[in-house]
């Protein structure tokens, strides 16, 4: 059975049966009697090692005489052909020879029998020799991690942990692999979903396999499960631990049913640990959301992602999967038919996103998929919390409990981005209903946790987001470039968010397209990004001077020149460049 994807110990089991045992033990050659030994002739047959013809060097044991018995356990090595073997004493096992394929010396095949040596003394000390001598002929052959997994399952055989098993038992390895690649979906599609993420569940039991692999389901109880969570990794967080016993939990329950080959779970229900949902977590304020959007130091097509999961609540890897079939721009809807929990929703998203998506799809790189990164690869999903966190320090947001793990906080996370919008929307007096259609939450009591800080924000009269492509310069100035009327309210919304993220942008130079070439932001260590005090808050200031407009030339863009470099601009002018035109500002500054 092919074990893609666990470790090589998961493969191997022991299926001996009394049979197999009786006929090793007819097979294994014993030692003639000493009087039948007198009786030979000195010749024999070539390719002996009793040969005088081609006669190889043999490994005998020290202080043994010619007629001495050998002790179980010892043995000797011999070159037959081009292959090195290695023969032992071994009980009622008899006295088989074990090829040895990766020894080229005979150096080699001599420290291969003291490993083989050493190996057999254990299983005969155990009583364990007839079902360990498949063991013995695999770790004859295998080197590296091969052969550390055969002293594994060797180990595990003479404690008692392994033992053989009657034909047609199933172990946990077996079962796992048959859930994870889809094999039990196909068998019972009514009972059973494919698991969409295998590489996931894979890393997360590869921790507990070397003890539960091969375990056979019948014999496997919570002792078992208890030593090999006992034995995982202490630099694994609280989450990790549980999620990988959830993983244990759920195989066993689907041995249970649909699979019926165990009567019930050995694990109790209360055997998976509770999950921590004490810590604080972290959201944005409406002011810091728009320093973000404004800092142009952040690539565009990063500000339009984490400005469409701040206003939309959708999960990060569901907007990272977004195609612009999902998207209807025409009507401003978005449908989400494949999600994590299974149950597809659609809802119209706000007015400023629909706006600023139909600017973004005139200059997206990718003609499919709606968030991508400059040169069309995919942005994070889940995995982007550290990117994430580097990107506020370079638009200035450096609120402390945003980037503290303590006993009581983490760190804000891009899935953060959701309690954003659930708590400022809240805050905002939407209703639960409206919030959830858009989440995906089933219940009230998921909402009910930001009700706390959505009361707070609410008394802070803090406000709402601003409108997705005022806020973002590149968007705002395409806008205004093709004519679009500005809706109603939007200048001044506009000056009072400008007035009061001045500080952080004031005097900054924008930064060259964006999506044209490699962006400066990404290529820093985010350690060496500029952190502004703890203690900084948003003062206000004078609004930044916005540039005048004076000329649109259609132009054909020499994609072969550096990306990001100048295209002949005056000294202080800005540009911003699509792949049909380029605007020039005359700068007012």
């Amino acid at each position: 059975m092919n074990f893609t994807g666990f470790p090589r110990v998961a493969a191997i089991i022991y299926t001996s049966t009394s049979a197999d045992r009786r006929t090793r033990a007819s097979r294994s050659g014993r030692r003639p009697s000493l009087a039948a030994a007198r009786a030979e002739p000195d010749a024999a047959p070539p390719g002996t090692a009793s040969s005088t013809e081609n006669q190889k060097p043999t490994a005998r044991t020290a202080g043994r005489s010619a007629g001495e018995k050998r002790a179980n356990g010892s043995g000797s090595v011999r070159l037959r052909g081009k292959t090195w073997t290695a023969r032992l004493s071994l009980g009622e096992a008899g006295r088989p020879t074990f090829n040895l394929p990766t020894c080229r010396t005979e150096q080699e095949a001599n420290a291969r029998l003291q490993v083989l040596s050493e190996l057999a003394g254990r299983l005969l000390a155990a009583g364990q020799i007839v079902l360990g001598l498949p063991l013995l002929e695999q770790a004859a052959a295998r080197e590296g991690n091969a052969l550390r997994d055969v002293r594994l399952a060797i180990d595990q055989l003479c404690k008692g942990e392994a033992r053989a098993r009657a034909t047609g038992e199933t172990t946990f390895a077996e079962f796992a692999e048959r859930v994870l690649s889809g094999k039990l979906a196909e068998q019972y599609p009514d009972h059973v979903k494919a698991i969409r993420s295998a590489d996931d569940y894979r890393s997360r039991l590869a921790h507990v396999l070397d003890v539960l692999g091969p375990v056979p389901l019948v014999r496997l109880t919570i002792d078992h499960a208890d030593r090999a969570t006992s034995l995982l990794p202490g630099h694994l967080e609280p989450s990790t631990r549980r999620n990988v016993a959830m993983v244990v939990h759920r195989i066993l329950s689907l041995a249970v049913y649909p699979a019926r080959l165990i009567g019930s779970n050995p694990l109790p229900r209360g055997w998976v640990p509770k999950a921590d949902h004490d810590k604080a977590k972290g959201y944005l304020y409406p002011d810091e959301d728009q320093r973000l959007m404004r800092s142009q130091e952040i690539p565009l097509c990063f500000r339009i992602y984490y400005g469409f999961l701040i206003r939309e609540g959708m999960r990060a890897d569901e907007a990272g999967q977004l195609e612009w079939s999902d998207v209807d721009l025409d009507r401003g809807a978005v449908v989400l038919d494949e999600n994590k929990t299974d149950d597809p929703r659609a809802w119209a998203l706000s007015p400023d996103v629909v706006r600023a998506l139909r600017k973004w799809r005139e200059i997206c790189p990718d003609q499919v998929r709606v968030f991508v990164g400059k040169w069309g690869n995919p942005l994070p999903g889940n995995n982007g919390a550290e990117r994430f966190r580097f990107h506020l320090r370079r638009a200035g947001i450096a609120r402390p409990e945003l980037f503290e793990t303590t006993d009581s906080r983490l760190n804000i996370r891009l899935h953060d981005t959701r309690a954003t919008f659930i708590t400022i929307k809240l805050a905002n007096d939407r209703t639960e209903t409206w919030i959830s259609d858009r989440t995906g939450h089933k219940s009230s009591g998921q909402i009910h946790h930001y009700k706390r800080a959505a009361r707070k924000v609410a008394e802070l009269g803090l406000g709402d987001f601003a409108p997705l492509d005022e806020v973002i310069p590149e968007l705002a100035r395409k806008g205004r470039a093709e004519g679009t009327p500005a809706p109603a309210g939007s200048a001044t919304r506009a000056a009072s968010a400008e007035a009061a993220i001045a500080p952080a942008q004031t005097g900054q130079a924008p930064t060259p397209g964006d999506l044209s070439g490699p962006a400066a932001a990404d290529a820093e260590d985010p350690e060496r990004a500029r952190l502004g005090p703890r203690w900084a808050k948003p003062t206000a200031g004078a609004a930044e001077p916005q540039p005048e407009p004076i000329e649109i030339i259609d132009l054909i863009l020499d994609r072969s020149a550096v990306p990001g470099t100048s295209l002949g601009l005056v000294a202080g002018a800005e540009e911003w460049t699509t792949e049909k035109s380029i605007i020039f500002y005359r700068s007012t500054g």
